[in-house]
């Protein structure tokens, strides 16, 4: 999509033949707006059984059967899947809803629940007892960046499926960060003036609160010069590459890191790879 336009984002639920009951789907969304970096599209919809159909060679209707939406295990389903994973910035959090039904002949039940951690906030409740659940599933807002598993235990009354686990994983980062995350230059001509070379700039921004710093800004590489220009003092930063020639080695790849140092807790020190090559 391109910057500052409009743009059409699509969901749909293929192969829907076979289908009854509740399902959702969800796609996570990423851009560059320090507002909202990460969100998530849900798409929720109810299939309805058709109740009859013709069976060929007779022209009879005769019950057709259909399975319910989600991924099928023993005696139950868990819709829209049987696992989430996600991301989030810290202090945003994100949430889930699953659907468990049961596919028995008579009903189970969900006798208890066992969380398996503090990551994930995890609250069960029957919508039908014994033939259908919802169960609510978020992060913790106060998680500090970095990844996180939890594994949640759904007990029931079923001797075919006396346990279903869930498996949730989430990875939070930071409120401070860095785009682009690494440079990759082209290979480019050791005569060339580098005052032509257009190198990227590195913006580096916090979501939350302001209050940020940037201590210092070093490159690794000696003929790489880097200036620092806030743009929104506390908030948003543009960190500058040029070329210094003076201090240009010769021929053949280079590799090397740009280290900024802030005063965040969370992202005291942001590290960007650059890579390139002189012929």
């Amino acid at each position: 999509m391109p910057p500052g336009k409009e743009g059409k984002i699509t969901l749909a639920v293929p192969h829907t033949d076979g289908y009854a009951g509740e399902v959702s789907k969800s796609a996570a969304v990423t851009t560059n707006d320090a507002a909202y970096p990460n969100f998530n599209l849900l798409l929720r919809a109810f299939f309805k059984a058709a109740n009859t159909e013709a069976v060929a060679g007779n022209g009879n209707l005769q019950p057709k059967v259909f399975s319910e939406a989600g991924k099928r295990i023993g005696a139950l389903s868990i819709a829209p899947s049987d696992r989430w994973m996600t991301s989030a910035i810290r202090g945003a959090g994100a949430a889930q809803t699953m659907y468990l039904y049961s596919h028995s002949g008579k009903p189970i039940h969900i006798t208890s629940l066992n969380p398996g951690g503090n990551a994930f906030l995890v609250k069960l409740q029957p919508i039908e007892d014994g033939k259908r659940y919802e169960l609510q599933v978020a992060t913790d807002k106060n998680l500090k960046p970095g990844k996180y598993e939890q594994t949640v235990k759904v007990l029931t009354d079923s001797a075919e499926t006396p346990e279903v686990s869930i498996p949730l994983e989430v990875t939070v980062y930071a409120q401070v960060f860095a785009m682009p995350t690494s440079i990759l230059l082209p290979t480019m001509p050791f005569e060339i003036d580098p005052s032509t070379i257009n190198l990227p700039a590195i913006y580096v921004r916090k979501i939350h609160d302001g209050g940020l710093k940037i201590k210092s800004v070093h490159s690794s590489l000696p003929f790489f010069r880097v200036s620092l220009i806030a743009e929104t003092e506390g908030q948003n930063y543009k960190i500058q590459l040029a070329f210094d020639k003076t201090r240009m080695q010769g021929k053949g790849e280079f590799k090397g890191i740009i280290r900024i140092e802030t005063n965040d807790a969370d992202a005291p020190v942001i590290e960007i790879p650059v890579q390139g090559a002189f012929n």
